[in-house]
């Protein structure tokens, strides 16, 4: 059943936004960590996303189907059949914050302490824009979940 493999797109969109929530909300949780056990303050971490695309062996195999292969062509099934991934987190190259203040323990020679580049605002917008993308990949899901049921002749008052 080819068609079951839409479900994976959406499926790994969903897995992806969640990464991004957490790594989001990690950056909230460590906005004022002044020292971390690397040393330093805390740096603000970025998700960066990928497609998943199909491999050479999928695309060949889909173009075979679509363009004349017989009927009875085994069709193949693929970790990689389309969709995103959370390709890496990367810390951000944002400055870090230095704020006078000679009595904190973390203070430079200057009288300086250096605060991570979180800027919670921005973060709660990327919160937010992590959280709708998640729900319209959720609303797809739903969308290719009934189309498969109604093709299977499913009854959708489940």
């Amino acid at each position: 059943m080819a068609f079951l493999r839409s479900l994976d797109i959406p499926g790994s969109a969903l897995t992806a936004e969640r990464y991004r929530t957490d790594v989001i909300l990690q950056n909230i949780a460590n906005a004022k960590v002044t020292r971390t056990p690397a040393g330093g303050p805390y740096r603000r971490k970025q998700v960066v996303f990928e497609e998943r695309g199909m491999g050479f062996r999928d695309r060949f195999i889909h173009a075979r189907n679509r363009y004349g292969a017989p009927h009875n062509a085994i069709h193949h099934r693929s970790a990689n059949s389309g969709g995103v991934r959370a390709q890496t987190m990367v810390d951000s190259i944002n400055n870090l914050k230095p704020v006078y203040d000679p009595d904190h323990p973390d203070a430079d020679g200057d009288g300086y302490v250096w605060y991570p580049n979180v800027d919670t605002t921005e973060e709660m917008v990327d919160l937010m824009a992590a959280s709708n993308a998640y729900d319209a990949n959720l609303a797809a899901l739903g969308v290719v979940k009934a189309m498969v049921n109604k093709s299977l002749g499913v009854s959708s008052s489940r």
